[in-house]
């Protein structure tokens, strides 16, 4: 008997902590949004719509996540500047990818379409979709 309420009083401790840690995240109306972040969309998918934004407090400040209507997620900065884009098994837009890793993507793996692509603090890791994961310094291409 004691195990028993010894279980669930810890389960009901470890309930509560997980919900106070997450309480500074919550979802957003999408008007709520940076301007920014409302054009990234419009402009790089404009087929698309968002279906639910949320804000996430880090180590790094506030970030904003997006999910659009067809499951391609975004995050961005609190300026509104793009973080990381995963589209999934779709190809992410030509436009957020630089001219160099175009070239090199283009030159070793020329039908392997890159699906999520994150901007690091020193350059890009971007994901194929044969799961390949290959990171860029904002110079060169890094091994």
């Amino acid at each position: 008997m004691k195990k028993a309420i010894s279980t669930v009083y810890s389960f009901f401790q470890m309930m509560t902590r997980t919900t106070t840690e997450n309480k500074s995240d919550k979802m957003i109306l999408p008007n709520d949004l940076p301007m920014a972040v409302k054009i990234f969309v419009l402009h790089n998918f404009p087929s698309r719509s968002i279906a639910f934004a949320e804000t996430r407090h880090t180590s790094k400040g506030m970030m904003y996540v997006v999910t659009l209507n067809d499951g391609i997620q975004a995050e961005f900065n609190e300026n509104g500047s793009w973080k990381m884009v995963d589209c999934k098994m779709g190809a992410v837009p030509a436009a957020l990818i630089p001219a160099n890793i175009e070239a090199f993507m283009d030159d070793f793996y020329p039908c392997t379409p890159i699906v999520k692509m994150v901007k690091t603090d020193n350059g890009y890791e971007v994901t194929l979709s044969n799961y390949f994961t290959q990171k860029f310094s904002n110079v060169e291409y890094v091994a």
